[in-house]
């Protein structure tokens, strides 16, 4: 459970940074806006939280 957790925080730094160059360029990287990248990291760095949490 715990590298699940790891991988959701590499994919939440991941799309964090695609969000804001969306954001800076104010382009929606292949149609999708920037509100949605940084949205689902959010999501991505709650599910590693509950991971991290329920490995314990």
């Amino acid at each position: 459970m715990k590298k699940l957790g790891d991988v959701f925080l590499i994919i939440a730094a991941i799309s964090t940074a695609v969000g804001i160059i969306s954001r800076v360029t104010m382009t929606p990287v292949n149609g999708i806006f920037a509100n949605a990248f940084l949205q689902f990291a959010v999501l991505s760095v709650l599910f590693s939280i509950a991971l991290s949490l329920r490995a314990k």
